[in-house]
Order: C-alpha cells, then sequence, then structure tokens
C-alpha cells in the first residue's frame, strides 16, 4: 500500500468513460473522488500498487478510472468553432510565449501576412508579448518561442463532468 500526499496525487488524472464505456474526459483525482462519494461514477480500474488519499476522517483508494453509473448524451456539434474564450480556455489563460497570465489571443501567423482564424493558429498571450510581437512572426519577433505547439481541442475536451451529470 503506497500513501501519497497531496502534491504528489495532484498530477494523477483520472479517466472518466460514459456507461457504454467510451471515455469522456479526465478529471483531477479531486474530481474523481467527489463523483464516487456523490454516487455518479464506479471504480473500474484502480492503481497497482494502490494509492491511498487521506482524510481526517477516511481513506480512500484513489481510482485509475471511473464510469458514469448512467449513460449520459453529450451533444454533437459539427465543427469545432475556434472563439477567444475557446482558445483562452485551451490554453489554461497562459501566456504561450512567456508563461505568465494570457488574457489576449495573439495570431502566430499574422493576419497581414495570410494568417488565419484557427486553432493552429491562435494561442493565449499577455499582453505585453503580444504587443512585443506586434505584427511579426514569433521569429522575426526575436527571441519569443511558443512554450508548446497550439492545437484544436478534442470534442470530449470541451465538457466538464459536472456539467453533464
Amino acid at each position: 500500500m503506497r500513501h501519497f500526499r497531496q502534491h504528489q496525487a495532484s498530477h494523477r488524472a483520472v479517466a472518466v468513460y460514459n456507461a457504454d464505456y467510451r471515455v469522456l474526459t479526465h478529471v483531477t483525482w479531486q474530481e474523481a473522488v467527489r463523483l464516487l462519494l456523490r454516487g455518479s461514477v464506479y471504480v473500474i480500474e484502480r492503481h497497482s500498487p494502490a494509492v491511498h488519499i487521506h482524510s481526517p476522517s477516511t481513506v480512500i483508494e484513489l481510482p485509475a478510472s471511473v464510469a458514469l453509473h448512467q449513460y449520459v448524451h453529450v451533444p454533437h456539434r459539427p465543427h469545432n468553432r475556434v472563439t477567444r474564450d475557446g482558445v483562452l480556455a485551451r490554453d489554461g489563460y497562459t501566456c504561450g510565449y512567456c508563461g505568465g497570465h494570457g488574457d489576449t489571443v495573439d495570431h502566430i501567423e499574422p493576419v497581414s501576412r495570410g494568417g488565419q482564424d484557427t486553432w493552429l493558429n491562435l494561442i493565449a498571450a499577455c499582453a505585453p508579448c503580444n504587443g512585443r510581437k506586434s505584427d511579426r512572426t514569433p521569429e522575426e519577433a526575436g527571441m519569443m518561442r511558443l512554450l508548446w505547439e497550439p492545437y484544436e481541442p478534442r470534442d470530449r475536451d470541451r465538457y466538464r463532468v459536472p456539467e453533464l451529470v
């Protein structure tokens, strides 16, 4: 039996499956425990060796994956429309250039050079980095490298389990 401190366990994502065993999303271990205590899910896979979370009154075995008791219909959206809020949420409101608080959206390839409003051409940026880059590519702006590559979120990344349960 392994015991983890909260900061060690906090990096463990728990897979959440729909009642038909299709993956819906991944949640933090804290959210998985909340869903278990509410009775919304049951454990389908445990860690080996077991990982236990301790509270003052109880010990809970941390699940590796859980499934919903009842099937939840996930609405189909034919396309994944790009929005400012969507880009900021995808990037966790983190600047893609410096790692600071990203509250603006930057076109990696500027619109003046043919850059489009696409998931792969937009990234969250803080106002200073966005202003410093201006109407240039990151290479032309000098020393501005992306901390990660932008990506198009998958359909399942757009839903939070509590919104569906």
